[in-house]
């Protein structure tokens, strides 16, 4: 068995890539932050139920099907996360 648990809270502003004729729509969107300890971004694809938009044109990513989240990043930060290679040398030799 295997667990996995994560947290991510913001908005994302998206952009409907394709109106279809059933009343759902295809949105993708990006972000990008310049932190000072690096680059991080966000891309989110999904597909949303135009009834499902409110007034204010926002929509919770619980309503939002077959959803793309994509979470990545670079500099120092993101490099002292990766493992080294002498890790990855002696994992190759005995995963155990």
């Amino acid at each position: 068995s295997a667990t996995q648990t994560s947290s991510l809270a913001g908005e994302v502003s998206v952009t409907i890539v394709e109106v279809r004729s059933n009343g759902t729509a295809l949105v993708r969107g990006e972000k990008r932050l310049m932190l000072s300890q690096g680059e991080e971004w966000i891309q989110f694809a999904g597909i949303v139920r135009l009834a499902d938009i409110d007034a204010d044109n926002r929509i919770s990513s619980t309503r939002v099907a077959d959803a793309r989240i994509n979470y990545s990043g670079n500099g120092p930060v993101s490099r002292a996360s990766r493992e080294g290679w002498l890790s990855k040398f002696f994992n190759m030799i005995s995963p155990f």
